[in-house]
């Protein structure tokens, strides 16, 4: 009747997947076995069934959503310190609920925060640093523009102390923050 192979699942799909020959190029580098383990280590089962948890919640409740973002990074920074992949994962996520709640400020902090914990953990040009200045970026370009021309200062500060995606990022940033300012003017 199905004449076609069957394809099982291959797993997790993290970040070095989608970034294919790229990530094989990182790992041929100078990288320190720390900053590799770090960046294709996954979130654990436990830690993945809250987060899931929280997208759920945020679909109807965002309120309870940030509660149970704020009690997963108070658990794992308890458990791993701030300088831990899954404290890092858990801390985005709190960014992305504080922008669905209408914090912008908050939001912008917390991906800034994030940004630069990828940039101590693995390096200000590894592709997991390159992905949070991205998502960092995209978020403020998102913004209504009076919050986006009031927050732009930090994140163009943040992005030009980083080698790599940052760099690239400010002068995005400083194009499409003079069309906001003309605009609101």
């Amino acid at each position: 009747m199905h004449d076609q192979p069957l394809f099982r699942p291959w797993g997790v799909v993290d970040p070095t997947f989608w970034a294919g020959a790229e990530a094989e190029e990182n790992l041929s580098r100078a990288e320190t076995p720390l900053a590799v383990e770090v960046a294709a280590a996954p979130v654990s089962g436990a830690v993945a069934e809250q987060l899931a948890a929280i997208q759920a919640a945020a679909y109807v409740d965002l309120v309870r959503a940030n509660v149970l973002a704020e009690e997963l990074d108070a658990k794992t920074t308890a458990a791993h310190g701030e300088r831990h992949i899954e404290t890092v994962r858990v801390r985005e996520v709190r960014a992305y609920v504080a922008l669905l709640t209408g914090h912008h400020e908050t939001a912008v902090a917390w991906y800034l925060h994030v940004v630069r914990l990828h940039a101590s953990l693995h390096g200000p040009e590894h592709t997991e640093t390159s992905l949070a200045v991205r998502r960092a970026y995209s978020m403020w370009k998102a913004l209504p523009a009076s919050d986006a021309v009031r927050l732009a200062q930090g994140l163009i500060e943040a992005f030009a102390e980083l080698e790599g995606a940052g760099s690239e990022a400010v002068p995005r940033m400083r194009e499409h923050l003079q069309q906001l300012q003309q605009s609101v003017a």
